[in-house]
């Protein structure tokens, strides 16, 4: 027995909403539910028409019969002939219910049980009013009515009632009549609506199908001419968001011809070590050689650390950690502290000098401390055996500085601007380096909102490069 398995649907994704959708929606709707009150307002005033236009064909009839009452012996009597009887009872679409009362409220013709009215008016002035009369809601109008020759003075009761059929049917058609010009109104209106959005969205429909005809390598900006307001700012930010693809796309070009170049040259070195040490024989040439590799290995793996800390530091880098609050004193003083083998390995005197005032930023601690690495990598490497090397914090008002001072030889004035850029060695200086510590702490700051600044050290010697972090709230 073969068994089938059904395969479960596929699960339709849900469509998403345009924005043509939505205007139209916001456009049409209002329109749609005022027309829908205006329709309720429209059929209240017209059964309130149709009542009153009634109510006065009630009242002619309370008139007539009270033209055919006449006394006799004290007594109230009335001469309705049969065929007034007749068409005034006689309708096609509603029934027409009569009754008289005398002055002391007995029952003298017509129909017996019509509510009575719940205020008296003078005589010859209707009253009107809702009621119910057999099962059916009705309406009705009360005429008091004087008749001389009675027993009693008072004036007598004519009640004339009528069924609601031909009010709600006028009523109907009237609000018809007014209907079916607001319905070819609203689709008269919705085929402009319609029409409208369609043209507003026009310079949108361009602008995508402009974006989808360019290569992925076109970040020239799109044209701003010629179009709405509010199209404008939307492709103003897009062509500020294309500089800066733009722009990140180059420094990822120049990142990656210079790490290229950079490296070139080490390796070829390495080679032509290793090349000359398999062809050597003795012992201590071999020896020789390889010292040679291992130091040529060192600087080769300083300079692609250097450039994977660049990296990590470019704008729009991806980082694991975002901005936390942390304590710069606190992560200065334990980052010196590791670098103090160093320090003894080349005789520097290195030294902290901390704040006793809050220090609290907002800053990525791998950065930073990545930042404070380079500045103490520089001081150390170009101070001579017996310098010195300080770290200090200082807590300003609204920023916290950290600075790294030494007694160096310092940098010309006029090569300091330039101490900044990628792969840039001060000439003279007598140090190995590969010229990214500078760049790479100019990057950090940069993602930090910090300020960095280079000037002389301590007496005008050496070099003092200063970093300025915004304080955290």
């Amino acid at each position: 027995m073969s068994t089938i398995v059904s395969e479960p649907p596929v699960a339709q994704k849900p469509e998403k909403a345009t924005l043509r959708r939505q205007l139209l929606f916001s456009l049409l709707a209002p329109i749609v539910l005022v027309s829908l009150i205006s329709s309720v307002v429209s059929y209240y005033y017209a059964f309130n028409f149709a009542t009153l236009a009634y109510d006065y064909s009630l009242f002619d009839s309370a008139l007539d019969i009270s033209r055919q009452i006449h006394t006799a012996d004290g007594q109230v009597h009335v001469d309705l002939p049969r065929a007034a009887l007749d068409m005034l009872e006689y309708d096609g679409h509603d029934r027409i219910y009569y009754q008289i009362n005398d002055a002391t409220g007995a029952f003298v013709a017509g129909h017996r049980g019509l509510p009575l009215p719940g205020e008296r008016a003078p005589p010859g002035k209707p009253v009107y009013y809702d009621g119910s009369y057999g099962g059916s809601p009705v309406r009705i109008a009360a005429l008091y009515s004087m008749v001389s020759g009675t027993s009693d003075p008072g004036p007598i009761l004519i009640q004339v009632a009528e069924t609601l059929n031909k009010r709600h049917i006028l009523a109907d058609e009237i609000l018809l009549g007014m209907l079916w010009p607001e319905l070819l109104l609203i689709v008269l209106v919705g085929v402009l609506v319609w029409y409208g959005v369609e043209r507003g969205l026009r310079p949108l429909a361009a602008l995508q199908r402009e974006i989808s005809r360019r290569s992925h390598r076109d970040l020239s900006p799109l044209a701003e001419h010629n179009v709405p307001g509010e199209v404008h700012a939307l492709i103003h930010a897009m062509n500020g968001l294309l500089a800066r693809l733009s722009e990140a796309m180059s420094a990822q070009q120049r990142f990656i011809a210079d790490a290229a170049h950079q490296l070139r040259t080490p390796l070829a070195g390495l080679k032509t070590q290793t090349e000359l040490a398999l062809r050597q024989q003795e012992l201590s040439e071999v020896r020789h050689t390889l010292q040679h590799l291992h130091t040529a290995t060192g600087r080769t793996t300083h300079l692609v650390n250097q450039l994977l800390s660049l990296a990590r530091a470019e704008p729009g880098a991806v980082r694991a950690h975002a901005l936390t609050a942390l304590n710069l004193d606190d992560l200065a003083r334990d980052t010196t502290t590791e670098w103090v083998p160093r320090a003894i390995e080349r005789n520097i005197d290195l030294g902290f000098d901390g704040t006793p005032a809050a220090a609290g930023i907002e800053g990525d601690v791998l950065l930073i401390r990545e930042m404070l690495g380079n500045l103490l990598d520089n001081a150390i490497r170009y101070t001579p055996s017996g310098g010195r090397v300080t770290v200090r914090v200082a807590a300003e008002r609204d920023q916290v500085e950290l600075s790294v001072e030494d007694n160096g030889p310092g940098i010309p004035p006029a090569g300091r601007e330039r101490v900044f850029e990628r792969f840039h060695r001060v000439l003279g200086s007598g140090a190995e380096g590969c010229g990214l510590g500078l760049a790479i702490v100019h990057e950090i700051a940069q993602s930090h909102n910090a300020k960095t600044r280079l000037g002389p050290g301590p007496g005008g010697r050496g070099t003092r490069v200063t970093v300025a972090f915004p304080r955290a709230a």
